[in-house]
C-alpha cells in the first residue's frame, strides 16, 4: 500500500522499516477484530460465520503479510502506519498546544497533512464497509447454497411458476454474492500494482451522511419513520406479469453489476481510486444508482397495485421518492469529490450524462460552487468551467 513520500524516503526502506509498516498494520486489525467481536452491535449485525471469517482472514494476514513484507524491498508507510503516526504527533502538539494556551495565542493547534488525513479517513472506510461486505457476501452464499441444496433430486419443470420461485431467486444471490466480492476486495486490499491506491477520500461530512444512510445500521435509523415497502422480488397474482417485472428488475440489476465490474479493484464507496471510463462508465457517470433505483420502483409496483385505495399508496410512493432523492444526493456529493480530480473534469466532457443516456442538461452550478469554495476545491480555478453535467435527473 503506497503513499507518496519525498525524494529522501524515496529509496528502498530498511528491513526494520518495513517491518513497521507491518506492526502498524497488525495492531489496527487486530484492533478491528477486537472491537467487532466485543461491540454489541457488531455482535447481533455479524453472524457467527461472518466472525470466523474475519478472524480467519485477520490471521491468514497474520502470516502471508509477514512473508510479503520481509521480501517486498519496495514496501511504503502503509495507511496503518501513516495513521497512528498522524495520531500519535496530534496527540503529542495537542497537548503542547493545551499546556501553553492561553499563555502563548500565536502558536496553531497540530495539523494534520492531506497524506495523513487520507490514511486515517480511509482506515475508517475499512472498518466500516469491509466487514459488512463480507457479511453481505456470506449471507447471500449461503442462500444461493440453500437453494441449490433444495433443488437436488428434483427436476424443475421451465414453467412460469419455477422461474419465478426457482430461477430468478437463484440470479439475484449470484450478482449480490459477485458485487459484494468485488467490493470487499476493493475495500480489503489497495496497490500500486493493482491501479486502485486511494488519491483522495469524501471531504464532506454530507457525502458521508448520505452514503452511510444507505446501509446499516443508518438506513435501519431511517426505516423507523421512512419505511421500506418495496423489495427485491415483484410478485402479482399472476405469475405471467411478476416473470415480467422480474425480468425486467434482473436486467437492472445486470446493469448495477456491470457497474461493478467495470470498478474491478477500485470498487469503494467515498473514495477516489482513479476515474473509471469504460464499462458501464462508458455511458453514463452512475449506472449502479439509476439500475437499482429503476428496480426498486419495478418492485414496488405489485405493493401499488395491491393497494385499495389510491391515498394507500401514498406513503409507498414517498417513501419510495425520499430513497431515490438520497441516491440522488450520494451522486452529487461524489461528483462534488471527484470534480477536484482534472481526469474526471475530462471524463465529464467526455460523458455529459449522469443516469440515462441522452437525457442532458447543461449544468454550471457544479463549477460555480466549486468556484466559491476554493478552500476545499482549489484545483478548478485553473480548469475553467466548461464541463457540461446533467442536472434533471434523479440520480
Amino acid at each position: 500500500m503506497a503513499l507518496q513520500v519525498s525524494t529522501a524516503e524515496a529509496a528502498a526502506p530498511s528491513l526494520a522499516a518495513r517491518y513497521k509498516y507491518f506492526a502498524a498494520n497488525l495492531l489496527v486489525l487486530w484492533l478491528f477484530i477486537l472491537f467487532y467481536r466485543t461491540n454489541h452491535y457488531y455482535l447481533g449485525f455479524l453472524s457467527a460465520r461472518t466472525q470466523v471469517a474475519l478472524l480467519w482472514l485477520a490471521a491468514a494476514y497474520s502470516i502471508l503479510g509477514l512473508v510479503w513484507y520481509s521480501l517486498y524491498s519496495d514496501a511504503r508507510p502503509s495507511r496503518a502506519f501513516v495513521a497512528l503516526g498522524a495520531l500519535w504527533r496530534w496527540l503529542r502538539q495537542t497537548r503542547v498546544f493545551l499546556k501553553a494556551f492561553p499563555h502563548e495565542p500565536t502558536m496553531q493547534p497540530a495539523a494534520v497533512s492531506h497524506s495523513e488525513k487520507t490514511a486515517l479517513l480511509f482506515l475508517l472506510i475499512k472498518f466500516i464497509y469491509l466487514p459488512m461486505m463480507i457479511e453481505f457476501f456470506i449471507s447471500n452464499w449461503f442462500d444461493l447454497r440453500g437453494k441449490i441444496w433444495l433443488m437436488r433430486g428434483v427436476s424443475p419443470l421451465f414453467n412460469l411458476r419455477c422461474l419465478n420461485l426457482v430461477f430468478y431467486p437463484l440470479f439475484i444471490d449470484l450478482f449480490f454474492i459477485t458485487e459484494c466480492a468485488f467490493y470487499a476486495f476493493g475495500y480489503a486490499v489497495e496497490s500500486p500494482r493493482l491501479k486502485n491506491v486511494v488519491k483522495s477520500v469524501e471531504p464532506t461530512v454530507l457525502g458521508w451522511v448520505v452514503a452511510l444512510a444507505c446501509y446499516p445500521p443508518g438506513n435501519g435509523f431511517i426505516n423507523n419513520w421512512a419505511a421500506w415497502y418495496t423489495s427485491d422480488s415483484p410478485d402479482f397474482q399472476s405469475e405471467g406479469w411478476s416473470l415480467f417485472f422480474k425480468c425486467l428488475v434482473l436486467a437492472c440489476f445486470t446493469v448495477y453489476l456491470w457497474g461493478a465490474i467495470s470498478l474491478g479493484f477500485k470498487c469503494s464507496n467515498l473514495t477516489n481510486r482513479g476515474i473509471v471510463q469504460t464499462g458501464a462508465f462508458k455511458y453514463v457517470r452512475h449506472p449502479a444508482y439509476i439500475a437499482k433505483n429503476i428496480a426498486w420502483w419495478l418492485c414496488l409496483v405489485p405493493v401499488l397495485v395491491s393497494c385499495p385505495r389510491l391515498t394507500d399508496a401514498i406513503a409507498p410512493v414517498l417513501s419510495m421518492a425520499f430513497w431515490s432523492f438520497l441516491y440522488f444526493l450520494r451522486a452529487i456529493t461524489e461528483e462534488r469529490h471527484l470534480l477536484r480530480d482534472p481526469q474526471y473534469q475530462e471524463y465529464c466532457k467526455q460523458v455529459p450524462y449522469r443516469s440515462i443516456p441522452g437525457v442532458i442538461c447543461v449544468w454550471r452550478p457544479c463549477i460555480s460552487s466549486l468556484r466559491r469554495n476554493r478552500r476545499f476545491y482549489p484545483e478548478h480555478h485553473r480548469a475553467g468551467d466548461d464541463i457540461r453535467c446533467s442536472w434533471r435527473q434523479r440520480d
